[in-house]
C-alpha cells in the first residue's frame, strides 16, 4: 500500500504551550479516517500541520505526499477548513465576500476540469450563477469545496467543514468522497462532531486526547456491533471519568486505561 502520510515523534506548540505530543501516524491510500476527540484535544492543530498551514520543526520523520512542507494543491493535497475569513479587531471573524459569479471564480481551473466541476456542482447542489456577496454561509462553503476539489486530490483534509451542509448534500458528498478514494486510491482524514451515517463511509477511526493520538483502528472493530454515535460517546464518557488515556485493543476496541505513548 502507498504511504500518503508518515509522521514519527512529532511535537508542536506555540506561546510556550505544547499542543501535540509524540504524534506517530501513518495514512495509506484508500483510507477514510474519522478523527475525533473533545474540544481542545488538538484535532485542528494536527490537521493544519498535515495540510501545510502550520510548519513543524520537532520530529523524527514528517512526510505528506512525499514532502516535509506540504503546500502544493496541484500535487494532490486538498484542505477544507475555515480559510475564507478575516479577523476584525473587537468584532471577531467574518467571511470574505465579493460580487463575483461562481462560474467565474478560478475560471481557468474550472474550464480545465469541467467534467469534475460539473459533477461537484451536482453533488453539492450549486448554481454557477450565484453571486458570492448574496449567498448564505452554507452555500459559500459549497463553493469553497467545489473550488478546493477541482484538481483531483490524493489526500483530502477536512476540519469540521461540512457541518453547515444540509443532511442530503452532506450524504451525497460522503458518497463522492468514498468513490474518489476507491476509484483513485485517494485518502481522507476528517474531523467532525457530527456522526450521522459516517460509519457507512469512513473505514478507519483515530482518537486524539490532550495532544496525543491512539493507533488508527478499523471502523468495524471500533463499533463492536453498535452505532458510531454510541461508540464515540462511550469513549469520551469513559475517558472523562478516568485519569488514564484510552488505547486500541484489537480484541475489544477502545477502552479506558489501555493507552500508551507510541
Amino acid at each position: 500500500m502507498e504511504k500518503i502520510v508518515s509522521i514519527n515523534k512529532l511535537d508542536f506548540g506555540y506561546n510556550n504551550q505544547n499542543i501535540l505530543k509524540n504524534i506517530n501516524l501513518e495514512i495509506h491510500n484508500n483510507e477514510r479516517i474519522l478523527l475525533f476527540g473533545s474540544n481542545g484535544a488538538g484535532k485542528s492543530t494536527l490537521l493544519k500541520i498535515i495540510g501545510g498551514l502550520n510548519i513543524v520543526k520537532s520530529y523524527s520523520d514528517f512526510s505528506v505526499l512525499g514532502k516535509s512542507i506540504p503546500n502544493d494543491q496541484c500535487g494532490g493535497l486538498a484542505y477544507l477548513g475555515d480559510r475564507w475569513e478575516r479577523s476584525t479587531p473587537f468584532c471577531g471573524m467574518s467571511p470574505y465576500t465579493g460580487d463575483i459569479r461562481v462560474g467565474d471564480m478560478m475560471k481557468k481551473w474550472q474550464e480545465e476540469h469541467i467534467e469534475r466541476r460539473d459533477e461537484l456542482v451536482k453533488v453539492l447542489d450549486i448554481d454557477l450563477d450565484w453571486r458570492m456577496h448574496t449567498v448564505s454561509d452554507g452555500q459559500r462553503k459549497k463553493v469553497q469545496i467545489m473550488l478546493g476539489l477541482l484538481y483531483p486530490f490524493r489526500l483530502l483534509v477536512i476540519d469540521e467543514f461540512l457541518n453547515s451542509l444540509d443532511i442530503i448534500v452532506r450524504d451525497q458528498f460522503y458518497q463522492y468522497i468514498e468513490k474518489e478514494c476507491q476509484n483513485r486510491g485517494a485518502s481522507v482524514i476528517y474531523a467532525t462532531h457530527i456522526f450521522d451515517n459516517l460509519e457507512k463511509y469512513m473505514n478507519k477511526v483515530l482518537y486524539i486526547k490532550d495532544g496525543s493520538c491512539s493507533s488508527i483502528l478499523e471502523m468495524d472493530i471500533f463499533l463492536k456491533g453498535g452505532s458510531l454515535f454510541q461508540a464515540v460517546k462511550n469513549v469520551l464518557i469513559n475517558d472523562t471519568n478516568s485519569d488514564n488515556h484510552i488505547a486500541e485493543s484489537h480484541n475489544t476496541g477502545y477502552s479506558s486505561g489501555r493507552f500508551k505513548n507510541y
